[in-house]
Formats: C-alpha cells, structure tokens, sequence
C-alpha cells in the first residue's frame, strides 16, 4: 500500500505511524506541507489535522499557497479519487478554531475524530450534508508503549510537566503547585520540557514568578529523547486546559510514572480516576505514599492506548472493514 502522509507537525503524532506502517510493508511519502503529486501517487492520502494542508488540496482558494502550487492538477476535484482512500483525523486546535469550515468535504472519504469530546463540537450533521457516504469514526490515540524505557519508579521528588508552555497548558497552576509543595519539603523540584509560545505577556508573568518566590522550577526548551528526560522524573504532571488526548500524559505513564492530571474538558472520559481539580488536590496527589509504576502502564493497556490496536482501527477504515 501506497500511502502519501501530511502532517503540518511534522510527525509530532505521526512518527509512530509511519514506522508502523512501514514495519508492515507499506510505503509511506512523508510530507510536511500539500504536495499534490504525493496525491497523485498513493493509494491512501491521510492529512493529519484539518488544517492549511487539506483546504490546499480541497480548496486552494482558501489556503495560503507555497510556491509550488502551479502544479497541475493541485486541486484533488481535477485528480481522479476513485481508487483513493481520503482521510482526514483533526486534532483539537482545528477544531476549537473552526479550521474545518475552509475544507471542502467531498473529497474526503473518511474523517477520524480522537476523542469524542473533540467530535461532539462539530456539527456532524454539515460533515454528512456535505458528502453523505462519508465516514465519521472515533479513535482513540495510542502509545507504542514497547518505545518507552520502562522501570519500576517510586515516590520521590521530581516533578516532569512536557508541552509548550503557554496559558492552556496550565502555566498558574503549575507555578501554585511548585509553591505548595516549596512549602512543604524544598526537595521537591518541576522540570518543564518546552519551548516558549509567542506571547511575550505570558514569559514576563511566568518568569518573575518563578524568580520572585524562588520558585524550585527548571526549564528545559529541547531534549534530543523525551524517553531520556524522563528516566530521573517520578511524576508527570498535566495541568493543562485542553487536550484531545495528551501524549505527554501516556508517555510519562509509559514509563512508570505516576500521572497528575488536570481535569480538563473531556479528562472525565479519558482519564477516569487519575484527575485533580484543585491545587490541593495535586499537592496530594504528589505527596501521598499510593504509588505504582506497573498499574500505571498497565491502565493504558486496559483503556486501549496502544499504538497497535489505534493502527488495527485505522487499517479496518482503510480498508472499509469499519
């Protein structure tokens, strides 16, 4: 199988994909941005989030088009499709900012939401006027849990909190936690892996917080291995507001670490029985002696965050099973 992949992210949530794909015997074109002639080529065009890459294939007149795009045909409506599989997965940022509206859906055979709570702000109901013998799935992510260097951690002091740091990822909370628990035994430090976002309001805030009250936090901007960031961490921590899913969360658990998660909109569903409200409630989740490494990869195998069982759903809806 011939499958052309886009992904604006380059490959933040698609690597495992193509390695999976590719351990199987399929071919994979990556590309970051719309190229046309990867379309041409495929048998299967998946487009990694409803954003800029599927309104330049669907409809260029919306998109903001590279230097490339007096390639013809550009549009996919002037390519024949019909041995073709079109499938788009948007991921949340999409969705919440209305991304979907410049796409033009008959050319998209099945669209792939990750979350229900992510699909229930659409209006499916436009999705399905729009093309009617389109298909609209939920799938779950999944982890290649095998990747990740797991060992037995236990109760200690290094709090890791991975994602760009800007105001939806919980920036406040994670400065009260690191107070609290200052308060409560100076050992306890948060190291954030991240880089900046653009709002230089939200850096001014963060930082003279951090140096006013001393604050025991670390940030690191890269690491070449996320796996490796990890080793020393005994907690990872999510205080974020949105997520579809959150990788970060499912990776650290991969490991053996003990989640702290933050109960954002839709953590009910995906995150049952490992979610705070409070920042007391962090605090003690952090503190208290409850602690274990193997429980914790052990839920994403019971909820179904595996990688393996994501691809299976994915290759049934390639191949119309699903």
């Amino acid at each position: 199988m011939k499958i052309a992949l886009f992904d604006p992210y380059n490959g933040k949530f698609t690597r495992e994909m193509q390695l999976w794909w590719q351990a199987r015997g399929d071919e994979v074109r990556f590309s970051q941005y719309y190229n046309p002639a990867n379309v041409i080529w495929a048998d299967v065009v998946w487009f990694d989030t409803a954003d800029n890459n599927i309104m330049s294939g669907s409809n260029p007149g919306s998109a903001i088009l590279d230097d490339a795009s007096n390639f013809s045909p550009w549009d996919m409506h002037d390519m024949d499709l019909s041995e073709k599989r079109v499938i788009v997965r948007p991921i949340d940022i999409e969705v919440w900012q209305g991304h979907m509206e410049g796409v033009k859906w008959d050319v998209v055979d099945e669209v792939i939401f990750i979350a229900d709570h992510i699909r229930s702000i659409i209006n499916e109901n436009e999705l399905n006027l729009r093309r009617e013998d389109m298909g609209v799935h939920t799938i779950e992510c999944g982890v290649a849990i095998d990747r990740w260097k797991y060992r037995e951690h236990q109760k200690g002091f290094n709090i890791a909190v991975v994602g760009e740091r800007w105001m939806s990822k919980g920036e406040a909370y994670v400065l009260q936690i690191a107070m609290k628990l200052k308060e409560l035994d100076p050992r306890y430090k948060i190291h954030w892996l991240g880089k900046r976002s653009d709002y230089q309001w939200e850096h001014a805030y963060f930082d003279e917080f951090i140096e006013h009250f001393q604050l025991p936090i670390e940030i690191t901007n890269y690491a070449d291995s996320v796996d490796e960031f990890l080793e020393d961490k005994d907690y990872i921590l999510s205080a974020s507001h949105k997520e579809a899913f959150g990788y970060n969360i499912a990776e650290g658990m991969a490991k053996g670490l003990k989640p702290v998660i933050h109960r954002f909109y839709g953590a009910d569903k995906l995150w049952p029985g490992l979610t705070w409200n409070t920042i007391d409630e962090a605090v003690a989740m952090i503190t208290e002696d409850k602690y274990d490494s193997a429980s914790y990869r052990q839920y994403l195998i019971d909820h179904n965050y595996t990688m393996d069982l994501m691809m299976d759903r994915i290759d049934k809806i390639i191949k119309g099973e699903y």
